[in-house]
């Protein structure tokens, strides 16, 4: 997770998803339901193997040599990745990824899926950013598109099991959002345009307030 000079109701971006890990295990196995994740390559568990486009995927040796089956799971790492270690720790298993539940080459149906969107989501995908012209080349999954696949989700969760079991399933589940290190990475790229536009103070403050913003319109 990129450091950033900015806060959300007083508290650093770091310090909110830091101190998710610090809760003691007993209490966050009883009490987190499902999680949903936001992000990058590092929490991507195969949203991007779904991307026709996209030259952004991690479908081959030697990503997952280190993981349970021993082959390429769509994950940007040799075994397991933070999304994993998260849900382990908090007793529930690995989010799916979204385009996994509605891919028509997947058995698993969203309006199918109670059950695990229940347990949560993954929408996190490698290359993407908290700004939409990041990596936007290699068509990742820009956060704000993340952010809107979640809307569906929403809608379909009150739809399965009604408006007062959704909110509170989703008011004691967790949000993960590990995203920030590619626009940075885009800013110093030596062919980019918007070091030419921004100073790296304007151009953080731009990440932070769209990043706001972004978490402003979760319904």
């Amino acid at each position: 997770v990129p450091t950033m000079a900015t806060s959300i109701n007083g508290l650093p971006l770091a310090t909110l998803f830091f101190s998710v890990l610090l809760f003691e295990s007993s209490y966050l196995c009883q009490s987190v339901p499902g999680i949903y994740t936001f992000g990058d390559s590092l929490v991507d568990v195969g949203n991007n193997n779904f991307l026709s486009d996209s030259m952004l995927k991690a479908d081959f040796p030697y990503n997952g040599i280190d993981f349970p089956t021993g082959k390429a799971t769509g994950r940007f790492s040799n075994g397991k990745n933070a999304a994993d270690f998260l849900a382990e720790k908090v007793g529930l298993p690995t989010a799916p990824p979204y385009l996994a539940l509605v891919s028509s080459d997947s058995q698993r149906k969203l309006n199918d899926s109670t059950n695990a969107m229940v347990t949560g989501v993954s929408f996190a995908s490698g290359g993407a950013g908290i700004l939409n012209g990041t990596n936007e080349a290699f068509e990742p999954i820009p956060l704000t598109q993340q952010v809107e696949y979640y809307s569906i989700v929403h809608n379909q969760l009150i739809q399965d099991v009604g408006l007062a079991c959704a909110n509170t399933h989703l008011a004691k589940s967790l949000f993960v959002i590990v995203i920030g290190s590619n626009d940075l990475l885009t800013y110093f790229d030596k062919d980019s345009q918007v070091s030419k536009q921004y100073t790296p103070r304007q151009y953080v403050d731009l990440m932070a307030s769209t990043l706001k913003q972004l978490m402003k319109e979760f319904p």
